[in-house]
């Protein structure tokens, strides 16, 4: 397989700056969509169950693209995928400000979903084998940040245009957001193409242990990594990532009766605690010798305290509350840091980082789409106490995989 190879250090800083913008961008528009929600359910033309489609068609095709794309990501060019993802995006997102029925709001998001999926999985391959190396791990790092930047300016951008215009003024701003991003890659790349050296890399998987055990191929990595494994706390994880994030304004608001302005606070409040989980995260992964299921493990465990004692939530002020979920979903983040971005670098020498972390990120995002109705159904059957059980189960899991995937991954990764 081709890696395309950026020695020059300044452009290398242009490129991670760029992508950073991006994928910003791409977090940005994904907003879009759920900070209008209220406003499109309010002209009544549309139920809220019909607005709740829209949003799962997007998550269905973001989670099933990110498999496709990832797989597509190591053998095409990364710089043309990502162009063309969020070029689409724009203009799916122009379209949405034009679409009047809920069929073409359906399919024009869906198939936003399906762009916005073939960007993840290059930036990463980019930012693991394009850029200089000294900058590689400070961008994976860094990137975490774009994540809760593009959501908070999406929510407070959109507060606005929906108070003073119209809420299909949101995607027009998202549109021309993306867009922006695009041509600044695209100028970019033209910029620094006669800088990037293409290196085939045929050998990588016969001089890895791969073929010690069957023919080469990602399925044979994957073998060998313990990836099948490792896929299970990329599930669980993004199930409580995406799951405690969206419902946590519904369960604030039904335990202690709090203002639905009070809920949409957190829901700004809570992205700024999560860019904080990747940083926090980081001593102690070196700590462990820079092995990423080892500090998955333990970080999972961590978990543990603030969930468990979200059972008396009852009986503890909610400030006091909004702290312990805080603590916890910043802690779901330094588990998306270690197992969607850290761990498909370390396939990078075999050219096959876009497919694992197609692979993993669709196991997440599987995750995210059970947790979206089955944490609502779950409170609405049994109670909020009885969600936070499902949480500390899914964390104690996430401990327990990560941990027997160790054996396996600690070899690979010498």
């Amino acid at each position: 397989m081709t890696q395309y190879v950026l020695k020059d250090y300044k452009k290398s800083k242009l490129l991670i700056i760029a992508l950073w913008l991006v994928y910003a961008s791409s977090y940005f528009i994904r907003t879009c969509y759920a900070a209008s929600i209220a406003a499109i359910v309010d002209e009544g033309i549309f139920t809220k169950g019909q607005v709740g489609l829209i949003g799962t068609a997007f998550f269905i095709c973001y989670g099933v693209g990110q498999l496709i794309s990832g797989l597509l990501g190591d053998k095409v060019n990364p710089f043309a995928m990502i162009i063309f993802g969020s070029a689409s995006g724009a203009v799916s997102c122009f379209a949405m400000a034009f679409a009047d029925s809920l069929i073409l709001l359906l399919i024009i998001w869906a198939a936003n979903g399906f762009f916005q999926s073939m960007l993840w999985s290059p930036i990463l391959r980019i930012y693991s084998e394009t850029v200089d190396k000294d900058l590689s791990k400070k961008a994976i790092l860094h990137i975490a940040l774009s994540l809760p930047m593009g959501t908070i300016c999406a929510y407070l951008i959109s507060t606005v245009i929906i108070k003073y215009y119209n809420w299909k003024y949101v995607f027009v701003c998202g549109g021309i957001c993306i867009l922006a991003a695009s041509l600044l890659i695209i100028c970019l790349t033209l910029y620094i193409k006669n800088d990037i050296e293409k290196v085939r890399n045929q050998n990588a998987l016969a001089d890895s242990p791969v073929n010690e055990k069957s023919k080469s191929g990602i399925l044979s990595l994957a073998a060998v990594s313990g990836l099948f494994i490792i896929m299970i706390p990329s599930f669980l994880h993004g199930m409580m990532r995406d799951g405690i994030t969206n419902w946590v304004p519904t369960m604030i608001g039904e335990t202690y009766g709090v203002s639905p302005s009070f809920s949409v606070f957190l829901t700004i409040l809570l992205p700024i605690f999560n860019a904080f989980g990747a940083y926090a995260v980081t001593p102690l992964y070196k700590k462990l010798g820079e092995n990423e299921m080892k500090t998955a493990g333990i970080t999972g465990a961590l978990a543990l305290i603030p969930l468990i004692s979200l059972l008396f939530m009852n009986k503890m002020p909610v400030y006091v509350i909004i702290v312990l979920l805080a603590f916890t979903t910043s802690i779901m983040y330094a588990l998306n840091y270690l197992i969607i971005s850290l761990v498909p670098v370390r396939f990078s020498k075999y050219s096959a980082t876009s497919g694992i972390s197609g692979i993993l990120n669709s196991a997440a995002h599987i995750g995210g789409a059970v947790s979206s109705y089955g944490f609502g159904a779950a409170a609405e059957g049994f109670g909020w106490n009885f969600v936070v059980i499902i949480w500390i189960v899914s964390a104690f899991l996430t401990f327990a995989f990560s941990l027997l995937s160790n054996r396996k991954w600690k070899k690979f990764i010498k």
